[in-house]
């Protein structure tokens, strides 16, 4: 039920839907990912992350590209700032600071994005291009991994994912963005469709990846149990952070 939710949302909210849903994800996204790095004493400095963090989606939103350089050296400032007028020892300090400035990048920074990408011509069908090829992708990596996995990519951070399960996911985002085009996006290249579909898969792996060294780092399965069988909403969108900033400036720097 979660995509044909999100794509009505996207469709019918057009850019001021979409700003909404990406706040909303930017918010719980920076909630999970302190909760996992910042200690619970310092609640003050997990507010701050998140309140600076939704800055990003909101500048994609009313200042396009320039207003999200801006703001995230704003982040840098403040935090700088933070760390200079905090009593008590400065030990860890700096290391408070970075976790703060990573979360910020990580969640807010880089989903500002898929708000980036809808305020481009045809920006609703590259957002939704971008999240057919990414959950097809996770979908098809998930079920062939399942069925026929046996060669282990990165079991030191990931141990459930396997080679088989890569490959799967790769023919089905593949797939996926013919499919799309076929139907949505009949000016994209025959060439455009299978790069843009297999770098968002490599790249959406990546982002996978990271998410699962964070919380290995962390000690846990899973970002949080807000949705129940499926963890949290990092869990959900760690293979669309990495792959909304490609698709943008493939689409604004290869396609113009």
């Amino acid at each position: 039920m979660g995509a044909p939710l999100v794509a009505l949302i996207i469709g019918f909210g057009q850019e001021a839907g979409l700003l909404f849903l990406i706040l909303l994800a930017t918010g719980l996204g920076l909630v999970e990912f302190y909760r996992l790095t910042l200690p619970e004493s310092l609640p003050s400095q997990r507010i701050l992350g998140i309140g600076l963090g939704l800055l990003f989606p909101l500048a994609a939103f009313l200042g396009r590209e320039g207003a999200v350089v801006a703001v995230l050296a704003l982040v840098v400032l403040v935090l700088f700032l933070l760390l200079m007028v905090t009593p008590g020892e400065l030990a860890g300090a700096t290391s408070r600071m970075a976790v703060m400035l990573l979360g910020n990048v990580y969640v807010g920074f880089l989903l500002s994005y898929i708000v980036l990408l809808r305020g481009r011509p045809m920006g609703l069908q590259w957002v939704l291009f971008l999240l057919v090829t990414v959950w097809a992708g996770d979908t098809c990596a998930y079920f062939s991994g399942t069925l026929v996995g046996r060669h282990r990519l990165w079991p030191r951070i990931s141990p459930n994912k396997t080679l088989e399960g890569l490959l799967g996911g790769l023919a089905g985002s593949v797939a996926a963005a013919v499919l799309f085009r076929l139907f949505f996006l009949r000016c994209l290249a025959l060439s455009d469709t299978v790069t843009l579909g297999s770098f968002i898969l490599m790249i959406g792996q990546v982002g996978d990846f990271g998410e699962s060294m964070i919380k290995r780092s962390a000690r846990v399965k899973d970002s949080s149990h807000l949705i129940p069988g499926h963890g949290g909403v990092l869990d959900r969108l760690d293979s669309l952070l990495l792959s909304a900033p490609f698709l943008y400036y493939y689409v604004q720097w290869i396609l113009g």
